[in-house]
């Protein structure tokens, strides 16, 4: 276990973790498609954003870092995206996700391809993880998953339609990964959708998710449905007419199309198209809290991330997530603080000036 207190950014993490880790893991996990230039952009947009503190303070207050989201009250507008497999990083996987973050008031979104069987992981935490939900095999298979996930417990079902199909990631091709000994899909094979061996690569065909495909789902269940991998005004719009209860704008961390847009750019024209009753979430590219700050700023509810606890899981487990989430709380609240304001719900676009046109709506 690596001293988690001598780490003192996400920065930090990621560097000591890539250094330690097996080569063709850490690439896997770093790695986007193509030349992985989204990777990069999706942090870099930030730097296109910049914080307007107003100084002075309306009065004495108490700081309160939280939000609701979708009947979820928060420690802070901050969620675990869904990765899969963590026991790629750390044995306990999913297992000391879900705990660090139901233990710092969090949520996790598990994935359908957990290593161990959402069963446990949402046992694990409960009430406190969203099932995020890949389709696989046929819609029959879909409608068992939804109410596998809905019997174990899940609050919300995160509907992914950004990965229908294979991506073209070559810096992982080029460090010759293949999933290690020790690594499975628990919940796959929970279903019956995985019998025998993992594929070498990891990657379990899928079916794309179409527009009846959503709204069959809508129909299906009565959880809170978000819809995650949105990146265009008009779709944002069919998903609350759908009956989307949340919308998650992403890219899917740069993993699957070389030169989309980043996030970040992406996030205040969702924004403007649906509900102000309507929760985005914005997923990539947040390397600190200031970064989680920016991006309220800019009209998202909450955020997700991804890499950075899988870095924090791999140093330590459990108590490496819950490190690098207590840091983001202590940078997040650093920047309410200097912004001149205690509470999520003041942090408005008022506190940020960009220079980028695809951010100005």
């Amino acid at each position: 276990m690596a001293d988690l207190d001598a780490l003192l950014s996400l920065a930090d993490f990621e560097q000591h973790w890539m250094a330690h880790a097996d080569r063709p893991v850490a690439q896997y996990v770093a790695g986007g498609a193509g030349s992985d230039g989204v990777v990069a952009t999706n942090t870099a947009a930030f730097d296109d954003v910049w914080l307007c503190p107003r100084g002075l303070h309306d009065g004495p207050a108490e700081l309160d870092t939280s939000v609701t989201v979708l009947g979820h009250t928060l420690a802070l507008p901050l969620i675990l995206a869904p990765t899969s497999p963590q026991r790629l990083v750390h044995p306990d996987a999913e297992l000391a996700t879900g705990r660090a973050a139901a233990q710092r008031g969090l949520l996790s979104i598990v994935s359908t391809d957990s290593h161990f069987p959402y069963s446990e992981i949402a046992e694990s935490a409960p009430g406190r993880t969203w099932f995020q939900l890949f389709p696989y095999r046929s819609r029959a298979d879909v409608d068992a998953t939804v109410e596998y996930a809905e019997n174990c417990g899940a609050s919300a079902l995160v509907v992914t339609v950004d990965a229908s199909f294979p991506a073209r990631r070559l810096t992982t091709v080029r460090a010759g990964y293949r999933l290690p000994p020790g690594v499975d899909y628990g919940t796959l094979r929970t279903l019956g959708i995985l019998q025998g061996d993992p594929p070498a690569g990891g990657r379990h065909e899928k079916i794309p998710v179409t527009w009846d495909d959503l709204k069959r789902i809508r129909a299906r269940t009565s959880l809170p449905l978000l819809v995650k991998g949105v990146l265009r005004p008009a779709d944002a719009r069919r998903c609350v007419d759908l009956g989307a209860d949340a919308t998650i704008v992403s890219n899917h961390g740069g993993r699957q199309l070389d030169g989309v847009l980043p996030a970040l750019f992406a996030l205040r024209s969702v924004v403007a198209a649906v509900p102000r009753t309507h929760p985005v979430i914005l997923d990539g590219g947040i390397r600190s809290g200031v970064d989680l700050a920016k991006a309220i700023a800019l009209g998202a509810r909450a955020v997700c991330i991804g890499r950075p606890y899988l870095w924090g899981l791999g140093l330590g487990g459990q108590q490496g997530v819950e490190r690098v989430l207590d840091l983001l709380r202590t940078e997040f609240s650093d920047a309410l603080l200097q912004l001149g304001i205690t509470t999520v719900d003041e942090l408005d676009d008022t506190f940020v000036t960009t220079s980028c046109r695809h951010m100005r709506g």
